[in-house]
């Protein structure tokens, strides 16, 4: 609340932080548990089914999960390919493959990190969870992924 009641006030740090940390919060302690079934059984929570929640309408969408990612996408990559991948090559979030553009480029780790935590969800993470989604629309439908495409290479807003 304070950063909602600290908007209309000229730029300042406190409404910055305290709006991301809300909308954070709202995607960790809401959006994944909802995307993860953990209010299913919850009776009188079915707005948080992981069948309903943010899902069928762009009001829906909105009013759930005003987000950078689709949650269908992110349901693909995190709950069917991550979860069940854990920590193997095929796993689309294996931070030591992610980053070893890091070491190509002669990266600062500690630097790159600090960037990445800034621009991470917009830049790799919504951009991978909508390849996912499509590789996976791809093979249910029975079709080839297209010539040279590597499914296993993050996709983000540069390649």
């Amino acid at each position: 609340m304070v950063g909602l009641a600290t908007m209309w006030m000229e730029p300042n740090a406190v409404s910055v932080v305290c709006l991301s940390l809300w909308t954070h919060a709202r995607w960790t302690m809401v959006a994944h548990h909802a995307c993860h079934g953990g209010y299913n059984r919850i009776a009188g929570a079915s707005r948080y089914s992981s069948r309903r929640f943010a899902l069928g309408s762009v009001w829906r969408r909105a009013i759930d999960w005003l987000d950078w990612m689709l949650p269908e996408a992110w349901n693909v990559e995190h709950n069917n390919l991550h979860h069940y991948r854990l920590g193997e090559s095929a796993d689309p979030d294996l931070v030591e493959r992610n980053v070893e553009v890091w070491d190509e480029m002669g990266a600062n780790k500690d630097l790159s990190t600090i960037f990445s935590m800034l621009v991470w969800k917009w830049y790799y993470y919504a951009p991978n969870t909508y390849k996912e989604l499509k590789v996976a629309e791809f093979r249910r439908q029975g079709r080839p992924l297209p010539a040279g495409f590597d499914p296993q290479r993050p996709a983000t807003l540069v390649n």
